[in-house]
């Protein structure tokens, strides 16, 4: 992995790396809404670390926010939902705790 030479925060990896991390952001998604600044820092960050994460819309599908609310026990977002090796999920929120979370795992 290495940054890019015109943007050095923008992470570049070798495709078998990107790959592999494909896979791992497969147990991701982001529970959002377009006009939340929070949501943006946070997307902003995913597209830097060129990750492929589920987006949620809470606002344009209703169902992700009952989802959000039964499971994660809020309708707070930005929040990142992690789904563990054994199955359990993981409900992060606050945008500072989820760019914290990506940037330790994926850079």
């Amino acid at each position: 992995m290495s940054t890019s030479p015109l943007n050095p925060r923008i992470v570049v990896r070798k495709p078998e790396e990107q790959q592999q991390i494909d896979r791992e952001t497969q147990n991701l998604a982001l529970y959002y809404h377009e006009n939340c600044v929070h949501c943006i820092r946070v997307l902003r960050v995913i597209e830097r670390l060129h990750l492929k994460i589920d987006f949620r819309n809470i606002r344009e599908v209703p169902a992700y926010r009952d989802q959000l609310v039964e499971h994660g026990g809020s309708s707070t977002v930005p929040c990142l939902q992690v789904r563990k090796e054994d199955g359990d999920l993981e409900w992060l929120y606050e945008s500072h705790r989820i760019i914290d979370y990506l940037e330790e795992r994926f850079v």
